[in-house]
């Protein structure tokens, strides 16, 4: 009930409210005591309104100084609130380390606050990455490569870097599901992507595009490029020491031109990598607009 009415007094301060209730709570009994004896005292009336005057201005001057030591008091809080809306509604904003005052119920709040929040933000990155995550070969999903061949051709734009794009498709994928079943290409799958996640380099990325095709970005020159991808798919054909299926594939590369956006980039090394396959595949092809390694 007390909290319903003080809400409605002051919908949008905490602090008012206390005060409110501090101010009833301490001072009515004061200034009861200065009407009683304003009206029932002997003291002559003069002395009386002086009293009177004396206990409203201490009166006053106590709510002052309570209501600036409860506004102290109350800074955490408005503290917490503050960047909890920062974050809230800031894009991309790190989650706030909320202020931890002492050991009273603020600061076991705040406490309180600091670790769900931490606890959310772990979760939230989980959730991000589950859905940028290829579930069967743990690789880059789609929405995770076209979000990382975004960031990678932004990276090479600013810093007028090296960044090479390499699509790959299978050539045998059909033969070992219709041979060895399904599983056995889904071991195909899994073992390629391992294999180059062995290689790749800080910032390089390896992703799923959909079905038996990759892609594979390198923050490296063409030439190291191609090298790389070319001692992976001969390794691929190799097989490996427990006589798992040859893995056969095409690739097509294609370097970053300034200026050049990711959509245009994919679609040379995509060309590329079709030019590889019509070949007669188990190749590599570099795009027509690239150098070739010296």
């Amino acid at each position: 009930m007390i909290q319903t009415v003080l809400g409605r007094v002051f919908p949008r301060s905490l602090g008012l409210r206390l005060l409110a209730v501090a101010f009833v709570g301490i001072h009515t009994p004061l200034i009861l005591l200065a009407v009683w004896m304003f009206v029932r005292s002997e003291l002559p009336r003069e002395e009386a309104i002086v009293v009177l005057l004396v206990v409203l201005a201490a009166t006053l001057l106590g709510t002052a100084i309570t209501l600036l030591v409860m506004h102290r008091m109350l800074a955490p809080l408005r503290h917490a609130f503050s960047m909890l809306e920062l974050a809230e509604t800031g894009t991309g904003a790190p989650t706030p380390r909320l202020p931890e005052a002492g050991d009273d119920e603020v600061g076991r709040l705040l406490r309180s606050f600091n670790r769900s929040l931490q606890g959310a933000k772990a979760g939230m990155r989980d959730l991000a990455r589950e859905a940028q995550t290829d579930p069967l070969t743990s690789a880059l999903n789609r929405r995770g490569s076209e979000q990382a061949l975004a960031d990678s051709v932004q990276r090479a734009e600013q810093q007028r870097g090296p960044f090479v794009l390499v699509v790959v498709d299978l050539d045998n994928l059909k033969q070992v599901n219709d041979q060895l079943g399904h599983s056995a290409g889904d071991a195909v799958l899994t073992r390629l992507t391992r294999q180059a996640q062995r290689w790749l380099g800080p910032g390089d990325w390896f992703g799923r595009w959909g079905g038996d095709e990759f892609l594979i970005g390198l923050h490296l020159e063409v030439g190291e490029a191609c090298a790389r991808v070319e001692a992976w798919r001969l390794a691929l054909e190799q097989g490996d020491e427990d006589d798992q299926q040859p893995v056969f594939l095409s690739a097509g590369v294609a370097a970053h031109h300034h200026g050049e956006d990711s959509q245009t980039l994919y679609r040379r090394a995509d060309a590329a990598m079709y030019r590889a396959k019509f070949g007669g595949g188990r190749r590599l092809r570099l795009d027509p607009a690239t150098s070739p390694p010296p």
